[in-house]
């Protein structure tokens, strides 16, 4: 690749690929607010499916890992989904080499893939709340796997299990190794 002069100084490929890589960061916004007792971490990123909002008290990105980790109150919502926890950590699809340079794909580098909330997680949609120890989203497959005690609860109706499976397009529930208190409509 021939070099561009810039303001009598020659750059090649090695600062173009520093800038392609800075891109990724610019992708989302962050802002910490500090109040009187508390601060707050707030991050937005979007995707396909609509804006996910994240609020937490800390939250540490490692950009070599494309991985974000929140801490203290957690929050994270998404349209009428929100789910609380102490921890989250939040894992993006990664770019290949050779992906890297081009900037049509760029935006892969941010590309929701996992989502992964522990102690205390509370999940609600709609009039359901599911209560664990903690809960696995997968992106692809719009799932989130509940393990550790979880507790579902619709209205009167309340599901006990091992593991408990949400498929979120589809309104679904798996419940296994559990009981079932379900009151007639």
């Amino acid at each position: 690749m021939k070099s561009i002069r810039t303001f009598g100084r020659p750059y090649g490929n090695k600062f173009s690929i520093i800038i392609i890589a800075c891109i990724p960061i610019l992708l989302f916004a962050v802002t910490t607010t500090r109040g009187e007792e508390i601060s707050a971490t707030h991050f937005i990123t979007k995707d396909q499916d609509g804006a996910i909002s994240i609020t937490s008290k800390k939250m540490t990105l490692k950009n070599q890992e494309n991985t974000i980790f929140f801490e203290g109150d957690v929050i994270v919502e998404r349209d009428s989904i929100r789910l609380k926890a102490n921890k989250v950590e939040v894992v993006f699809n990664s770019i290949t080499q050779d992906e890297q340079g081009q900037m049509d794909n760029i935006e892969k580098k941010r590309d929701l893939s996992i989502i992964t909330a522990t102690e205390n997680v509370e999940f609600t949609q709609g009039e359901r709340t599911i209560l664990s120890d903690k809960v696995v989203y997968f992106k692809n497959d719009e799932k989130m796997v509940f393990t550790g005690s979880p507790n579902v609860r619709e209205g009167r109706d309340e599901l006990k299990g091992k593991k408990i499976t949400v498929y979120i397009k589809e309104d679904r529930v798996v419940v296994e190794g559990g009981e079932a208190i379900i009151h007639p409509r």
